[in-house]
């Protein structure tokens, strides 16, 4: 899928990064790629790096993160540890297509994402205080999306009601997702997603819902369970939704029968 090579995760893989950079005093200003952090040295030069289009920041305060993004305009970003509550400069990058904000502890909401009209590719990740998503559905050319809680921290939204207007998503990630309503309709008003990747945490309707309503969408979880790779304690097979049980597929035979014919209820009623 040609879509997933503009995902983060794909763009700013470990193994690509550059070295980092502690001092700008003494590097080429024609440089294309840059990772820096928010302390290093002679930051003002960026001003000057015209040819920069991607750009990896690791550690920014407020006003680190300020000012660097006042210097720059990226065609990809990627910012890890951010101390920051104040996201709006980022609406001033016009040029940014690909966007990843990973570990911050202070930002409650996010930007006026209307003005980044080239962004195509954003993710979020691990931000404990972000419930409110609403400046998404002001993007209006999004193909990919993430949206992920972090190793210890869920992201806790209020709804996912904004999803529902990127009408040119393909992919959509939700991984450690918790959702105040716990309900995945809104993801139903996109008919072009291809691909859905998400964790086993909300109600088995919702999944089944969404099977019926996206028929053109691949998701592991549109079915009643599924087989795990590694076995756990025995239990092969893990059943769709939320709070409910691994089991083995050779010994529990009737109970997850009987979770195929709940699944398909619930189907059978959105098909109707």
């Amino acid at each position: 899928m040609s879509f997933l090579k503009k995902h983060p995760q794909y763009i700013f893989r470990i193994d690509e990064r550059p070295q980092f950079i502690d001092d700008l005093s003494n590097v080429n200003e024609d440089s294309t790629e840059l990772l820096i952090r928010g302390k290093t040295k002679n930051i003002e030069r960026l001003k000057f790096f015209s040819n920069l289009t991607k750009l990896w920041i690791y550690t920014a305060n407020q006003n680190e993160f300020d000012t660097i993004l006042s210097l720059i305009n990226p065609q990809m970003l990627h910012i890890y540890e951010l101390r920051v509550d104040d996201l709006s400069i980022v609406s001033s990058l016009k040029n940014l297509e690909v966007l990843s904000l990973e570990w911050n502890t202070k930002a409650k909401s996010l930007w006026d994402i209307s003005k980044n009209t080239s962004l195509t590719s954003l993710s979020i990740k691990d931000f404990s205080k972000l419930n409110d998503i609403s400046p998404l559905k002001n993007s209006s050319n999004l193909e990919v999306l993430q949206l992920s809680g972090g190793n210890w921290h869920s992201l806790n939204l209020n709804t996912l009601q904004p999803v529902s207007h990127l009408k040119h998503l393909k992919y959509l990630g939700l991984a450690n997702v918790r959702v105040k309503d716990e309900t995945l309709e809104p993801i139903s008003a996109l008919k072009g997603l291809r691909k859905l990747e998400i964790s086993n945490q909300f109600p088995t309707e919702e999944y089944a819902r969404l099977s019926v309503t996206l028929p053109n969408t691949t998701c592991n979880y549109f079915q009643p369970y599924v087989s795990l790779s590694t076995p756990i304690e025995g239990k092969d097979v893990m059943v769709v939704g939320k709070r409910k049980p691994f089991l083995n597929s050779k010994v529990d035979v009737k109970r997850l029968q009987k979770y195929e014919e709940q699944f398909k209820t619930f189907q059978d009623k959105y098909r109707n």
